[in-house]
């Protein structure tokens, strides 16, 4: 049952130190990031000196002395880092990206959220196959291959045999599944379903687009381009698959894992005592206090997905901002870009696990205690 407590006092003081906290760890990513970015030889005024060098002019060390002034590279790191916090929180002013001579905000554009959507759309795909899956494999755990009860016909026993034989199988091959996805590396995946297609003689799936539908707007003089919709259909699965692949593995065994845990303890045998038995049983106790924690990890896992991502964009042959992290950081060597980047992942994950935090103490009685005390 859902529990909102009135939103008594001590449920807004969990919900609001909670919110400092989440200030607090984000504060502390952006000076780390920040400061990590500094390390990196080079700054934006030497980059922008070097570039009109290759236009020809004369370039003297007053000059990038007085390129470095204009840009307030010649303040302290502290100052500087706290600049760009006031304009990012007052503004949202990621900063300038010297390689691409515009802010940073123009140069991502719509490249996050793209990336945000690719990852969102991996994580959805991971869940929905590994947790109806991660269950029945935890459910067929303990059974035995073969039908032996005594009480059952030859005939009942041999269908109960079938069952339980496909349920087995049906384990062992998400077992296997699970193994590879932790083993295969994503990029190795794209590479081989890409390989594929080309020994196939068909189109390869890469980018979101066919060359023939890149340029096409979605609205046409005749009205919605259907066509764009399906090529768009016929290129997007492939990231959302690999990307979804090894996060789909991992889930298979977190929810196995997590729900044979919970099968194993005493309120399941009391619950079992009472009479409480079958689907019943499983989906009134085991599975569902497993999938709190799995709840509480998406932040995590979307983390865990997005650091998978540029490596696969580059692959597959994406422009989102997975792919100019990459970028940023091996070739044009672009900090500001870079450190953008890298603090709008930790935005989007810390305020996941501040938004899992407060909805679990909510709605869930054990960790309402935990953290309660009531």
């Amino acid at each position: 049952m859902l529990w909102w407590g009135g939103l008594d006092s001590q449920y807004v003081n969990y919900v609001f130190n909670r919110y400092l906290l989440a200030l607090a760890t984000l504060l502390l990513v952006s000076g780390i990031v920040f400061s990590l970015m500094e390390v990196l030889p080079g700054d934006c005024a030497e980059k922008y000196i070097a570039y009109k060098n290759t236009q020809g002019e004369t370039i003297t060390e007053a000059d990038i002395q007085a390129e470095r002034v204009r840009m307030g590279l010649d303040k302290s790191l502290p100052e500087r880092w706290g600049r760009w916090v006031t304009n990012l929180t007052l503004r949202g002013d990621l900063g300038f990206s010297c390689a691409k001579r515009q802010s940073v905000n123009l140069a991502l554009g719509n490249r996050f959220w793209m990336s945000f959507m690719f990852c969102i759309a991996g994580l959805v795909f991971a869940y929905l196959i590994a947790v109806p899956f991660g269950i029945l494999s935890a459910f067929t755990i303990n059974k035995p291959w073969t039908d032996k009860n005594p009480q059952h016909s030859k005939l009942e026993q041999l269908a109960g045999t079938a069952v339980l034989s496909l349920q087995k199988v049906v384990d062992l091959l998400l077992r296997i599944i699970s193994y590879l996805g932790l083993a295969l590396p994503n990029f190795l995946l794209a590479l081989t379903i890409i390989l594929l297609y080309v020994f196939a003689g068909e189109p390869m799936p890469t980018g979101l687009f066919s060359d023939q539908w890149v340029n096409v707007p979605w609205f046409g003089p005749d009205g919605f381009e259907t066509g764009k919709f399906y090529d768009f259909l016929g290129h997007i699965w492939l990231p959302i698959f690999v990307i979804g692949w090894s996060a789909t593995a991992l889930q298979l065994q977190t929810v196995r894992a997590l729900v044979v845990d919970e099968s194993n303890k005493l309120y399941v045998d009391a619950a079992r005592a009472r009479g409480v038995d079958g689907l019943t049983l499983w989906a009134g106790y085991p599975v569902r206090h497993s999938i709190s924690p799995l709840f509480n990890s998406i932040g995590f896992d979307f983390q865990r997905v997005f650091n998978d991502l540029p490596i696969v964009a580059v692959v597959i042959g994406l422009t989102d901002s997975a792919a100019l992290l990459i970028e940023a950081l091996s070739m044009t060597n672009d900090q500001e870009l870079a450190a953008a980047i890298l603090f709008l992942v930790a935005l989007v994950v810390i305020s996941m696990n501040f938004m899992t935090d407060v909805v679990l103490a909510a709605i869930d009685p054990r960790v309402r205690k935990s953290v309660l005390g009531n």
